[in-house]
């Protein structure tokens, strides 16, 4: 179970803080409407222009995965978690400083987009060079267990959520609409000294070191990406679809939806739920031990059995938790709806890191930039139009309606996560183990004995090496991705040098 603590701190410390960050504009969306939208727009039509807002923002990451990716593969990891974390305290700050409306007009929701663009593409990085990080740090055998901590970290909305709780309780509305909403976005702040701080912890991972001074780096791993491993994002996202859709809409939209005048407060008995944050807290709180249990199970027991599980319970169970979320007038059901849909989630969130960088990044060269652009645009894709979508259902539909189809919008990136899963690990990977074999051999028969390259031994542990890096348990459950690794080390490599 060895890590290097101080190191994995910083990686789960600026993970946390990317949920944190990106939940408080849900968790405020009501107060931050407010201040920042003119008064004359309806409840529900601020909210959701906000929301809107806050897809941008989501749009914006996949770029700063493709900036932060290319620095993560070309410089290394440490140095690309570093900027990432620099870079993403200022924006949430400065959104506690926005005035309101009254004063400067509609340059108020333009410096929120602003901002929100910025932020986006720093926690495009931030990710996706933590999460590799710690993959590549952490021991062979428990990968699967601690990026499930990693994952827990997560729980940065749990930390939103209790700063809305806790602001409710202490302040008068008047007060949370006025100023009790800038708090939380001034303790941005916080993270900027935090990674002026603990940079020197982090160090150099071992497969970027060993990588870097090999003769086979990519100088441009973007356009390699772009002409080599477009299929593999295409799957990245796919798989990607209910982590993000389902964490988003359950703890972000959810309790925006229950405590809201504007949607369930408009059904005809006019209820709204004054404990929906903090049922929200609870439920955030009793997920994580069991997530981590999850990513223990993972390392002995492989991801598809956990994965397999959440996809067919969402799958079945959305459309009628969401209905029902929608009608109930009782905090403890509306608590316990939540806390199964949370539930039902858990067995992915603890294994879905792994399985990401173990089924579709073999290749440590391009591992940062896969990931980054692939995650993100997920994030773009499905976590960021959550609450978007939800708000903007319910406002069309109605809120039994709206909450319906919600639903079954969930169904379908449910289907769609376990039909991507399915067709790497029944098809791609007995295809893969099959092409290894028969492509290393043919170029080795044509090669051996006419490459420099080959024959000097300095080289050749070099290529072990690398080899070596990308896991040799992973390249027996590796799709297509590993088989042209294999292809472009041997060839290119070889038959350069002839």
């Amino acid at each position: 179970f060895s890590i290097d603590v101080k190191s994995f701190l910083v990686a789960c410390g600026a993970n946390l803080y990317e949920y944190y960050d990106f939940a408080l504009l849900g968790f405020f969306s009501t107060e931050i409407s407010v201040a920042l939208f003119p008064s004359t727009e309806s409840g529900t039509s601020a909210i959701t222009q906000l929301f809107l807002l806050y897809a941008v923002g989501f749009v914006a990451r996949p770029f700063g995965g493709v900036v932060f990716g290319y620095f993560g593969d070309r410089v290394g990891r440490k140095a690309s978690l570093t900027a990432a974390m620099i870079l993403m305290s200022f924006p949430t700050f400065l959104t506690g400083c926005i005035p309101p409306f009254e004063v400067i007009g509609w340059w108020a929701p333009i410096v929120l987009l602003c901002l929100r663009i910025l932020q986006g593409l720093s926690t495009g990085g931030e990710n996706s060079s933590g999460c590799i990080y710690i993959y590549e740090t952490a021991p062979r055998n428990r990968r699967a267990f601690w990026l499930s901590v990693f994952a827990i970290c997560s729980s940065g909305t749990l930390i939103a959520s209790l700063f809305h709780v806790a602001l409710q309780h202490t302040l008068t509305e008047e007060q949370m609409l006025s100023w009790g909403w800038r708090i939380p976005c001034w303790f941005g702040l916080g993270l900027f000294i935090f990674s002026v701080v603990s940079r020197n912890w982090l160090k150099k991972t071992a497969t970027f070191a060993r990588l870097e001074n090999s003769p086979y780096v990519h100088r441009n791993p973007i356009k390699y990406v772009c002409s080599h491993n477009f299929s593999t994002l295409i799957k990245f996202v796919a798989a990607g679809a209910i982590q993000h859709a389902s964490a988003y809409m359950i703890f972000v939209f959810l309790p925006s939806f229950l405590s809201s005048d504007a949607m369930r407060g408009a059904m005809s008995d006019g209820w709204t739920d004054p404990n929906a944050y903090t049922s929200n807290v609870i439920n955030a709180v009793l997920y994580l031990p069991v997530v981590i249990l999850i990513g223990y199970f993972t390392d002995t027991k492989g991801t598809l059995p956990f994965i397999a599980t959440s996809t067919c319970l969402l799958f079945v169970l959305s459309p009628f938790l969401f209905y029902a979320l929608s009608v109930s007038d009782s905090s403890v059901m509306n608590w316990f709806f939540q806390f199964l849909l949370t539930m039902a989630c858990v067995p992915l969130w603890g294994c879905i890191y792994y399985w990401y960088i173990h089924a579709l990044l073999s290749d440590p060269r391009t591992r940062v930039t896969l990931y980054g652009v692939g995650y993100n645009l997920g994030a773009a894709c499905f976590g960021g139009t959550a609450s978007l979508i939800g708000t903007s259902l319910v406002s069309w539909l109605g809120a039994s309606y709206g909450m319906i189809v919600t639903g079954i919008w969930m169904s379908l990136t449910a289907a769609l996560c376990m039909g991507c899963v399915a067709y790497v690990e029944f098809y791609e990977t007995p295809e893969a183990v099959k092409c290894i074999a028969t492509v290393k051999d043919k170029i080795m028969d044509n090669a051996m004995f006419t490459s420099s390259w080959y024959l000097n031994p300095k080289f050749r542990k070099v290529l072990d090496t690398i080899h070596e890096e990308s896991d040799e348990e992973d390249r027996t459950k590796s799709p297509k991705l590993l088989v042209d690794l294999d292809v472009d080390i041997f060839s290119n490599l070889v038959f350069s040098t002839k």
